[in-house]
């Protein structure tokens, strides 16, 4: 008993001793590429909201056009989220074969897929879904109301509605 009370006290006396701070780095926290608030509501085989990106990570990259697309070009938008609490992480992507600037854009001109980020979960819009996607004068915000296909069934399965914002 009184070799451990030797030991603590020889530990204690060591620790006092030291003069020297030690330092320990302060972890950064993680922050999303960009301020990319979303507002889409998904129901139906996949239901919650998403309200903003993840970061970047291996293959999960935020991109979008934005302001760089011209009229005639393609546009694209791709990016992660969560729906509600869940750490389930959604890829969303929205494609404009023939951009024609800000404006209202139909299921015949753009494609909307929504995606686990291992593809074993898809939906994607096809010609005879409805959708209606708008684009305001940044290019870089708008709305969406989609119907999109479940790409395993063939079926109506996802609704997305609601505002999306991305940084290009």
């Amino acid at each position: 008993m009184l070799r451990a009370a030797g030991i603590v006290a020889l530990i204690v006396l060591t620790a006092c001793g030291q003069n020297t701070p030690t330092t320990v780095a302060s972890p950064s926290p993680v922050i999303a590429q960009g301020n990319w608030a979303q507002n889409l509501k998904f129901t139906g085989e996949l239901s919650g909201v998403m309200t903003g990106i993840v970061a970047n990570t291996g293959d999960q990259k935020n991109e979008c056009s934005g302001l760089k697309a011209r009229s005639g070009q393609e546009w694209a938008d791709t990016f992660f989220g969560t729906i509600d609490v869940s750490s389930n992480v959604w890829e969303v992507n929205f494609h404009i074969a023939t951009f024609r600037g800000p404006g209202s854009y139909t299921a015949a001109d753009v494609t909307v897929e929504v995606n686990s980020p291992d593809k074993s979960k898809v939906w994607q819009s096809r010609g005879s879904d409805k959708v209606t996607f708008t684009m305001d004068h940044s290019q870089q915000a708008g709305t969406l109301t989609a119907d999109v296909t479940n790409a395993v069934t063939g079926l109506p399965g996802l609704k997305v509605t609601g505002e999306w914002h991305c940084k290009g």
